[in-house]
């Protein structure tokens, strides 16, 4: 699905199009958590988002509109999935990642997220 999301953006803007719909809104939470947690968590480390340039930019996109960016906090996401399944976690490691696990925790995160994300061109 990888793939096929980054073969979409490769030609559009958004999933649907030149506009920001409800199914880029409904991804983006998905792929904002993808390198996090997902592919630690659920062995999904096939390929990251970091790897896929048009969802990356697509991803940064959304990431700097500030409402979307204020809904994100990269400390609760990775806690919440790393504490809340002890049949998956039974000591419950939160892995720190290549930034920290105190990244998020009362500051902005990710200078990958706040990058330019060139996607006004397509």
């Amino acid at each position: 699905a990888l793939d096929q999301t980054e073969d979409i953006l490769s030609k559009s803007r958004y999933i649907c199009g030149d506009v920001l719909t409800m199914a880029d809104i409904r991804l983006f939470p998905t792929i904002i958590r993808f390198d996090e947690v997902y592919a630690v968590y659920f062995k999904t480390n096939g390929k990251l988002i970091r790897e896929y340039p048009h969802i990356l930019g697509w991803t940064r996109e959304l990431y700097q509109i500030p409402e979307i960016q204020k809904s994100v906090d990269f400390w609760h996401i990775k806690t919440h999935y790393y504490t809340s399944h002890p049949h998956m976690n039974l000591y419950g490691v939160v892995p720190m990642g290549p930034r920290g696990l105190k990244a998020n925790r009362g500051k902005k995160i990710d200078a990958i997220f706040l990058e330019p994300h060139c996607r006004a061109s397509l």
